[in-house]
Parts: structure tokens; C-alpha cells; sequence
């Protein structure tokens, strides 16, 4: 989560895959990571009932609205960083597959 605000002088470069970008990839990923993560902890939290009861819709939102504060950030700050909406786009589709993937094996872990 750090690189998504670090100057682009200070990022490596990216390498080129044909089928799919590295950065759409990226983005999926490390979202879908967030997504999983953050639905385990919520769910297996017990301070706040709200939070355990709506743990995946509250988690996906969140997770959600992280991407687009992040692809602002970047269009705002003078970083050489540009947000784009694909990026926003990539970071949803990870935080969904994350939490079809924590939704479909929470039997397991719950």
C-alpha cells in the first residue's frame, strides 16, 4: 500500500506482459489481499457487532472506497503519479474476487 503514493522517479520499471498489464495485475492483487484479509479479521473480531454481522459488504466498500481515495491522491499530488479509472476498475475487480474467495471458504475458517 506504501507504492501507491511513492514519487514515480522512485518506482521500478514495469514489465511489459501481453495478455495482461503488470499494473492491472498488481492492482487486483494486492486489493484482493486487502479484501481477504480484511473480511477475516472483521469477522473474527468481537468488539464491534455491526462489524462481525456485515463484515463482507462492509469490507468490500471500504476496500472500494480505499481505491478511489488512492487513484485521487495520485491525481492531486505532485508525485509524476497520475490516477486512472482503470486502476480504480482493477482495484474493485480484486476486492471482489477477494471476497468471493473468503465468502465461498468462510465454512473453513469461521
Amino acid at each position: 500500500m506504501v507504492s501507491t503514493l511513492t514519487p514515480s522517479a522512485d518506482m521500478p520499471p514495469l514489465p511489459h506482459w501481453q495478455l495482461l498489464s503488470f499494473d492491472t495485475a498488481a492492482h487486483a492483487f494486492v486489493f484482493g489481499v486487502l479484501a481477504v484479509l480484511g473480511t477475516f479479521s472483521a469477522r473474527r473480531q468481537q468488539r464491534w457487532p455491526w462489524l462481525h454481522r456485515h463484515a463482507f459488504g462492509a469490507v468490500f466498500g471500504f476496500s472500494v472506497a480505499l481505491g478511489a481515495l488512492v487513484e485521487i491522491l495520485q491525481m492531486r499530488m505532485a508525485l509524476g503519479r497520475h490516477g486512472e479509472w482503470s486502476d480504480l476498475l482493477s482495484d474493485a475487480l480484486g476486492v471482489a474476487a477477494g471476497t468471493l474467495l473468503i465468502w465461498a471458504t468462510r465454512h473453513r475458517w469461521q
